[in-house]
Order: C-alpha cells, then sequence, then structure tokens
C-alpha cells in the first residue's frame, strides 16, 4: 500500500551551494529584558534579526510559514536568538533588493546566506516531504473590485531603497487595513495566519493595493480574527475556493544549539 507522503530524498535533490556571510554572531537572548523582535535589513545588506527562536528563523530563511514545519525538539520554538551578519564585499553587488518584514527577507541571495548560517551554527538537518491536502485559489469574485491601486511616488527613487514602499495587512481598532500590497502577499497572509495551508494567487491582477474596511467589526477578537479577515475577502472583490493539491512540509531532523561566539 503506497503512503500518501511523500520524502524528497537529498541524494535525489543535491542541494547547491549557498553564499555565506563573511561575518555573523549567533547570541541567545538575555531573559526578563525588553527587546526589540524581527528582522531589519540595512544597506550593504547587513541583517539583524532579534529576539526570534530557530524555528521563526527557519520561516525567515526558507520563506515558510509556521504550519508548514515540523519536526524537532521544544527548545526550537522556545529558545529566542539574536542575529547579526554581513555579507563580504564581493557578495553585496547581488544583493538587489533591501525591503523585509517583520518576519521576513525579501533579497533571495540574503535568505540563502541566512540559510547557510543556520545550517552551520544549529548544525541544522531537514528533508521535504509532499503530502495531499487542502489548497486555496485566491480568485475575483466577479463584483466591482474594492481594492485600489497604491499611489506609486514620482520621485524616481529606486523602491527596493525605500522600506516604507513595502506595505502590508494589519488588524487595528477592530479594522483591517492593506497598504501596498500585491496579491501574492495578500495570499501568503491568508495562508500563513488564517487558513494554515497552501493559498495560490489566481486573480490575475499585477501592482500593489491598498485598501481599508468601511465597517469597524462590532466585536473586534484580536486573538483570533481570521473570521473577519475570510469576510473582509469578498469585500475586496476576491474570493477563497478550496481545492485539493500537493502541500510540501519541511521536516527538522536535527538541530544542536549554537556555541558561544
Amino acid at each position: 500500500m503506497c503512503s500518501p507522503l511523500k520524502r524528497l530524498a537529498a541524494q535525489d535533490n543535491p542541494a547547491p551551494e549557498l553564499p555565506e556571510f563573511e561575518v555573523a554572531s549567533v547570541k541567545p537572548v538575555v531573559p526578563n529584558v525588553p527587546h526589540r523582535v524581527g528582522v531589519r535589513v540595512y544597506p550593504g545588506g547587513r541583517v539583524v534579526i532579534s529576539t526570534l527562536s530557530l524555528k521563526a528563523l527557519i520561516a525567515t530563511a526558507f520563506r515558510l510559514p509556521y504550519w508548514q514545519i515540523s519536526g524537532g525538539d521544544a527548545w526550537i520554538e522556545k529558545d529566542e536568538y539574536d542575529v547579526e551578519a554581513k555579507p563580504a564585499e564581493r557578495l553585496r553587488p547581488n544583493i538587489k533588493d533591501l525591503r523585509y518584514t517583520v518576519f521576513g527577507i525579501e533579497d533571495e541571495h540574503l535568505r540563502e546566506m541566512l540559510q547557510a548560517l543556520l545550517i552551520d551554527r544549529f548544525q541544522l538537518k531537514f528533508h521535504r516531504e509532499t503530502k495531499a491536502g487542502d489548497v486555496y485559489m485566491l480568485l475575483r469574485n466577479g463584483k466591482t473590485l474594492g481594492l485600489r491601486p497604491t499611489e506609486t511616488p514620482s520621485t524616481g527613487a529606486d523602491p527596493s531603497a525605500d522600506r516604507s514602499s513595502f506595505g502590508g495587512i494589519g488588524y487595528v481598532g477592530g479594522r483591517w487595513s492593506v497598504s501596498a500590497t500585491a496579491m501574492p502577499q495578500l495570499a501568503r497572509f491568508a495562508s500563513d495566519h488564517v487558513l494554515y495551508a497552501p493559498v495560490l494567487d489566481r486573480t490575475g491582477l499585477s501592482g500593489s493595493f491598498d485598501y481599508k474596511q468601511r465597517q469597524l467589526d462590532l466585536e473586534p477578537n484580536y486573538g483570533d480574527n481570521s473570521d473577519s479577515f475570510l469576510r473582509l475577502i469578498p469585500e475586496l472583490g476576491l474570493k477563497l475556493e478550496r481545492s485539493k493539491g500537493s502541500v510540501e512540509i519541511f521536516v527538522i531532523d536535527h538541530a544542536a544549539k549554537p556555541s558561544p561566539n
């Protein structure tokens, strides 16, 4: 009997050699002291990551949602680390995108360097598996589009250098706000934080969009606002259709706490 789970063997898919940071430090967070949380990327590609667990670092480096990562000991999700790293001068021309979010790095080369760092310092070993599961399609619903195109500054500046041009999705004061968000980003937000399953952008919409929810939620739920987000989707002129497809899982086989540096 064939298992619905398929392991992607490393020997069948040899990983290419990853670029590495020239200088990097990984330090456990000092407990009971206020800390900043999240990612920052500076000109030249210097990366500073504060107060993230190894699981969160994996999510950032491999561009994965939490639900897609499994395996490992409890400390992988509990213990938190500060990371500071700088690429070599010769690699900096390859870094084209300085945009970032709290848990995301847009530049592929910087993410590959972070992958190499985790593999080295945490002795990270992993494999990927695929299984059949729910997959959602983000589509137009045939009604008037509620989103409006983001106004692009006419300064001629490089948008990749302007971190403020990389918007986001937030829920504040019982109201959803969408700013400078492309449809793949909206699909990823729904995947990561609402449906915990792959969401594929099939809207055919290009560019970035803005939106502010017209009516406040009468009973805001800040602990779990997934129902509110799902009610917002039709308001945007979109819909989510559930289907079946392949779901990839990132499985941690081994990790060790890093040595002091």
